[in-house]
């Protein structure tokens, strides 16, 4: 079979095994222009080879070796003698080239290359040594994901001494204000949590017009007792009165004191809040708190008119 590149036109001999190792994918050893070789198939063309003197002969590539020149002069008498034999017969085929045309033309051959998955097959003419062109390999997608990235590195120069001053400081003045604001509106949280830091919060709200509150850990366990007396007299009077202890280990606010009465059924029917200006005794700072490990009595007179209660519930809350 012949095929001729479509860059330079040169016709080249080749075998169906050379198609067939990349699907026709060939290689101009003239102009060095990859081309399917099957797109430009020439019609085999009969004609009388050159006398055993003749010099034309294929060259694989990947072997780089010649064939010996006894081995050339029986192929090219073999040759000679059956083309001679069908030139004798009568035919339609065209006329014989000249011996200058016939002797190019069996000059040139295909060239194998070894079987490579990056090289493609290189054709040459006769006469010149094939070299084995290596295509230029490409990076699959697989390749080019796994590959590491570049490192981009700044050669440039530093930020000057100022900047970096300037930055830093920056830096030192947002992380004070911030911990002045979570200071400031977590102060009651942060100083029943770290008592040792009142004194400090007292010192830094004092200019501000603010006030650390108190904590409110008081519990319902801390009324110890209570009772509950009517008047003799006048038994829509009551009196009651409660014990209160901070059992804590620091000052507490005040709670609110809840008195709740019920039925014979206990279903409520009354209930009143008493804050702590209501039943503390008089000298008993209410803004001091209520100091650690101390206890306090407490006392409310009441009117509760015409409700008829026969049990009662005593509770703290905060209000």
């Amino acid at each position: 079979m012949q095929t001729s590149c479509p860059e330079c036109g040169t016709t080249f001999r080749v075998s169906q095994a050379q198609l067939g190792l990349r699907r026709g994918l060939v290689r101009c050893g003239h102009c060095n222009a990859v081309f399917n070789a099957y797109d430009t198939l020439l019609p085999e063309l009969e004609s009388a080879p050159l006398p055993p003197d003749t010099k034309a002969s294929a060259v694989p590539a990947g072997e780089g070796a010649a064939l010996t020149q006894a081995e050339q002069g029986s192929t090219q008498t073999d040759i000679w003698a059956q083309v001679q034999a069908e030139l004798d017969a009568p035919s339609d085929l065209p006329a014989v080239p000249p011996r200058d045309a016939l002797a190019t033309y069996l000059e040139t051959a295909a060239v194998q290359l070894p079987a490579d998955a990056k090289e493609t097959i290189s054709l040459t003419e006769a006469g010149s040594p094939a070299q084995a062109e290596t295509a230029p390999a490409t990076e699959s997608p697989d390749a080019i994901l796994l590959s590491e990235l570049p490192n981009r590195q700044h050669d440039g120069p530093g930020l000057p001494w100022w900047k970096t001053f300037l930055y830093v400081l920056a830096s030192l003045v947002l992380t004070v204000v911030l911990a002045g604001q979570l200071a400031y509106f977590l102060r009651g949280e942060l100083a029943a949590a770290l008592p040792g830091t009142r004194p400090l919060l007292d010192t830094l709200c004092r200019p501000l017009g603010c006030v650390v509150p108190l904590p409110r850990q008081l519990t319902r366990q801390a009324i110890v007792s209570s009772s509950l007396e009517h008047d003799t007299e006048q038994k829509s009077r009551v009196r009651l009165s409660f014990l209160l202890a901070n059992r804590t280990g620091q000052t507490q606010a005040w709670p609110h004191v809840i008195l709740t009465l019920s039925d014979v059924q206990e279903s409520p029917v009354a209930q009143k809040a008493f804050p702590p200006e209501d039943y503390l005794p008089r000298g008993v700072s209410v803004a001091a708190g209520f100091p650690a490990q101390s206890e306090q009595d407490a006392r409310v007179d009441l009117d509760i008119g015409n409700l008829a209660a026969a049990s009662y519930v005593l509770s703290i809350a905060y209000p």
